[in-house]
């Protein structure tokens, strides 16, 4: 266990005191309100009030830390209603039997006098008809039933939290597996065609971008989260390849504040949020990012070349893929709006700002950077 483990395995145990010790303080507090509420009303015959409420309500303390596993079990097992009724039905006999025994004892040590010239065994049967202890019992096995029950459910959660993230990771992977063959084999053909013209230059740097996308793929496999840096480097070297493969046909402008380029940003959404319209990389690509009111803040506008770009459903698979995985990253603290606007298609995402690398490693002015 590494020292970070220890270190929050001992404050758990300090934040969550033992249960034998939150019992003991309960029955202590209980007994000591009995007796305050009781006091005026008692008999003189009672000879120590005081302890015997105290004693009554600390004989409950063993009998709460035993129900504790029984009661664990039933929930972990989702027993069924006859074997749960069987069970506590079953407990409950048990459970004031014994303290029927013990409380017949201290009575006659610590009760009123009458209860020392009474028999022993009529006491015990006076403490097994008494409808307090029932409604303590039955409250102690609720109580406990419904920690246990908030625990599981707790551990669900996480569970399926994590399960969740997995699948996400899952999800991302697969999309940038299925994005490399069609592209590696595009571009492959793209540079046999520029070297049979004699464009040993474009074939050369077509090459190039294409180890970078696949650089920066690697370097983000498997992560959820990465900065905007790293998300508008692979951004940028898809549309490098994509501007080399067919000068003319897309241009590209980013302008992107310095302070926001350290943000964190779910790993692809930039590039799903590009190949949103009908036909992407083709016309104008304009993307600018900044701080607002202490978020992140990122506008992406797509321009086609000659028609409005194509409405975009929102049940389309992409495009609610997307949601889903924001719903999962920043429940209820994200916005995201992608509409039709000037010839073409406008998005804009908004998200909490949580820095992921150091601010000073990038220059106050921000980047611009233009494709052609």
């Amino acid at each position: 266990m590494s020292r970070a483990e220890v270190t929050e395995s001992r404050g758990r145990s300090w934040a969550r005191p033992p249960r034998w010790a939150v019992a003991l303080l309960v029955a202590l507090a209980l007994g000591v309100l009995e007796w305050l509420r009781a006091r005026g009303t008692l008999p003189a015959s009672y000879r120590h009030p005081f302890a015997a409420f105290i004693l009554r309500w600390l004989l409950w303390v063993p009998v709460v830390l035993a129900l504790g596993p029984p009661v664990r079990r039933l929930v972990a097992t989702r027993a069924r209603p006859a074997v749960l009724a069987a069970t506590v039905v079953a407990g409950f006999l048990m459970v004031t039997t014994c303290l029927s025994l013990a409380n017949a004892g201290l009575s006659r040590v610590v009760g009123p006098v009458s209860y020392a010239r009474m028999g022993y065994w009529r006491m015990v049967v006076l403490g097994i008809r008494n409808v307090e202890s029932a409604i303590t019992y039955l409250g102690a096995v609720g109580i406990l039933g419904t920690i246990e029950l908030r625990r599981r459910l707790r551990e669900e959660a996480l569970t399926a939290a994590r399960l969740e993230a997995e699948l996400t990771r899952a999800e991302l992977d697969q999309m940038r597996v299925q994005l490399h063959p069609q592209l590696i084999e595009d571009t492959l053909r793209t540079t046999a065609e520029f070297v049979r013209g004699g464009a040993s230059t474009q074939a050369v740097q077509l090459l190039a971008r294409l180890s970078d996308v696949l650089r920066l793929t690697l370097a983000t496999l498997g992560k959820e989260r990465v900065s905007l840096r790293q998300e508008l480097e692979f951004l940028q070297a898809y549309l490098g390849l994509q501007q080399i493969r067919e000068p003319g046909r897309l241009r590209s402008r980013m302008d992107v504040a310095a302070e926001a380029l350290t943000a964190e940003v779910p790993s692809l959404a930039l590039f799903q949020l590009a190949e949103l319209p009908a036909s992407p990389w083709e016309g104008a690509l304009e993307l600018s990012a900044g701080v607002v009111d202490g978020r992140l803040r990122v506008r992406l506008h797509q321009l086609a070349t000659a028609q409005p770009a194509a409405g975009v459903h929102e049940a389309s698979d992409r495009l609610a893929r997307l949601r889903q995985r924001l719903d999962h990253l920043y429940p209820r603290d994200h916005a995201l709006h992608v509409q039709r606007e000037n010839v073409g298609l406008l998005c804009t995402l908004e998200i909490p700002l949580v820095h992921l690398e150091p601010q000073e490693l990038f220059p106050t002015g921000g980047l611009r950077a233009t494709g052609r």
